[in-house]
């Protein structure tokens, strides 16, 4: 009985120990991971640079908005070098130029694409230090519409890490899905999946959910890229942009710098039509 009474009170205060230790270890886990509390979710700066991708994305096709098509599609993108945490930049951006060009080929993603390494090329061959490097090897997209065949199959062969979008397409849609299809099992003829698999990422920013349902309230018969030139995707859009303007970075540690940068690119894009420079 003396044994038992010695023993009790020990574990107890052992146990009360390991309680109060506990809250303790996690408060600094989550310090140490440079997030902050908004709501009741935890923002890491990758979560948030993915955010402000999407954001300067939408404005990039905002500042350019038409109501009649004359350049393109309301379709547009931006080109993150890399996410990680030293040197990420979003470092070009671009629009769908169909019209203009009279050429169906110049969707966003593809300008984007072309329009990178070409600048590269030509501020290479004027003595400016710049990467070098021939595709997009490690590189992320972020669009404002989920990519076509064509653009997935340049990503694809340009080595793109990842494209994040900001609105299903119903049509055209999952074309990267696709190319990740194994048919081998199927039939005597099937194929593996295409290799240089990209990683295709619907976006949970909100205004993707509103697209899409002002989209679905739109009616069966609208084509998407009709829709995206109505004052309700206008104004989505007009949201977004005003977002991105008035943004604070939550963890400006890391993304401060990220944040100030893209500003300053979306502040440069025109609201009229841009060449590819060297024109191509």
């Amino acid at each position: 009985m003396k044994k038992k009474g010695f023993y009790l009170p020990y574990l107890l205060s052992v146990m009360v120990m390991i309680t109060l230790a506990g809250p303790q270890r996690a408060q600094t886990k989550e310090f140490n991971s440079d997030s902050i509390k908004v709501g009741s979710k935890a923002i890491y700066w990758k979560s948030e640079r993915n955010y402000i991708g999407m954001l300067a994305a939408y404005s990039v096709v905002y500042k350019g908005w038409q109501s009649n098509n004359a350049r393109g599609y309301n379709i547009g993108s931006v080109l993150l070098r890399n996410d990680s945490l030293e040197n990420g930049r979003l470092v070009f951006w671009a629009r769908n130029c169909n019209t203009i060009t009279h050429n169906e080929t110049q969707h966003g993603e593809v300008r984007l694409m072309l329009g990178y390494l070409a600048k590269l090329n030509a501020d290479r061959k004027h003595g400016k230090r710049v990467p070098d490097i021939k595709n997009l090897d490690g590189y992320t997209v972020f669009t404002t519409l989920e990519p076509c065949a064509q653009c997935s199959g340049m990503m694809t062969l340009q080595k793109v890490h990842r494209t994040v979008y900001g609105q299903s397409d119903p049509g055209f849609g999952k074309a990267l899905e696709r190319l990740q299809i194994d048919s081998t099992p199927l039939t005597s003829g099937g194929y593996p999946p295409y290799p240089r698999k990209v990683v295709s990422e619907r976006s949970n920013i909100a205004y993707c959910d509103l697209l899409e349902q002002a989209y679905k309230n739109a009616g069966p018969d609208v084509h998407i890229t009709d829709f995206l030139k109505s004052d309700e995707a206008k104004k989505i859009f007009e949201q977004a942009y005003t977002e991105f303007r008035n943004y604070k970075a939550q963890v400006p540690s890391i993304n401060g710098q990220f944040l100030e940068e893209a500003k300053r690119m979306v502040e440069s894009v025109p609201k009229n039509f841009k060449p590819l420079i060297p024109d191509i």
